[in-house]
């Protein structure tokens, strides 16, 4: 049986947490972005993208609704173990 890696372990938990929030069609993707660093060790951070309109320069643009979107996130993937990137549908 294959082993799973870190990236596809991380992967996982992002769904798992994540899932409410997809299903509300809120979130849209999640990646795992895996660099290999000196020494043979690597890091994963974890890339969000959500469908709300959170570009600065929309004319739509509403911090309130962006800073919301991004705390719903935050709070459901807790203390995941990573840096997390969160961005916009365009």
């Amino acid at each position: 049986m294959p082993q799973v890696t870190a990236a596809q372990e991380l992967q996982i938990r992002a769904q798992t947490r994540l899932s409410a929030l997809m299903e509300e069609k809120f979130v849209t993707r999640i990646s795992v972005l895996s660099t290999l660093l000196g020494g043979g060790k690597t890091t994963e951070r974890l890339l969000v993208r959500i469908s709300i309109e959170t570009h600065k320069t929309s004319p739509d643009f509403d911090q309130t609704a962006a800073d919301k979107a991004k705390n719903r996130i935050r709070q459901a993937l807790g203390e995941i173990g990573c840096d997390v990137f969160i961005e916009t549908d365009r």
